[in-house]
């Protein structure tokens, strides 16, 4: 008979007010050795603390069952937590509510490292607040904001085939403002933009250079922002060796397969274990 691998769940309510919400995950009592960070995954997009099809549930008791105790939060305004607090925009209040569930955890498993888990908007709160704390050793980013080369976009017309070169030319002779609003494939179409390049250099160089460890995670849903494994390292060829990266060509942007959905799984455990092992 397979050994069973326990986890323990239990509510969390990091803050003072007890407004923001959570679930907490930790390793069953067979699980020993040094303790290891903890990982808060956090809202993708409006979708509350279980994640997109249940990937949050999922992922937490994998990162348990392999000595990671795994915080799902509900930030300010989504699932069972207070609504966005006055004053600030949904990033200060993202921000914050991840520093202030990061000051529970101190309380509640003691001074470990912590790493972030993210997707889309997620990945951009978890890039965010790994910039102002310096407790976030490490964060790991699914479709976080690309950047299309001259070597991305001739992939995705060779991928297309000779029909997308008519459309290509088409597209060009529409009017300039309808060409704004055509969007080249990501995510969230143009509501979702993309800070200048530059911007995104420095973000993550500072990373870097404070020692966090960072896994960027692309998918097909990206199209040309990112459609090849080595891609962040056409924008910032400056990462490489410094960033890690995987790039999962089926996926969608919320992993509905499951099969997919197994595969980021494993793969952020495994990337966790590798880059914060027990000492």
């Amino acid at each position: 008979m397979a050994n069973v691998v326990s986890f323990h769940e239990s509510i969390a309510l990091p803050g003072d007010s007890g407004g923001v919400v959570a679930i907490l995950t930790e390793p069953g009592s067979e699980i020993t050795g040094q303790q290891r960070p903890s990982v808060t995954l956090l809202n993708a997009g409006v979708i509350h603390r279980v994640g997109p099809h249940r990937l949050h549930v999922r992922l937490a008791r994998a990162l348990a069952a392999a000595g990671f105790p795994a915080l799902r939060l509900d930030l300010s305004g989504i699932g069972d937590s207070r609504p966005l607090a006055e004053g600030l925009t949904f990033r200060e209040s993202a921000v914050a509510d991840i520093r202030t569930a990061l000051d529970w955890q101190v309380a509640r498993l003691g001074d470990a490292p912590a790493i972030l888990f993210g997707i889309c908007s997620g990945a951009d709160n978890a890039l965010a607040a790994a910039l102002q704390d310096t407790r976030v050793a490490g964060i790991v980013l699914v479709d976080p904001h690309a950047y299309a080369t001259r070597r991305a976009r001739l992939r995705q017309l060779r991928r297309m085939g000779p029909r997308a070169l008519l459309r290509r030319v088409g597209a060009q002779l529409l009017p300039r403002a309808s060409r704004a609003h055509a969007g080249d494939g990501a995510p969230g179409g143009s509501a979702r933009q993309p800070p200048p390049r530059e911007d995104m250099r420095g973000q993550l160089q500072a990373l870097v250079a404070r020692g966090v460890r960072i896994l960027s995670i692309h998918t097909l849903a990206q199209g040309q922002r990112n459609n090849h494994v080595d891609q962040v390292f056409e924008s910032f060829p400056e990462l490489r060796g410094k960033v890690d990266t995987l790039y999962f060509p089926r996926a969608n942007h919320t992993f509905t397969a499951l099969s997919e959905q197994a595969a980021l799984i494993d793969a952020v455990v495994q990337w966790c274990g590798r880059r914060f092992p027990a000492s």
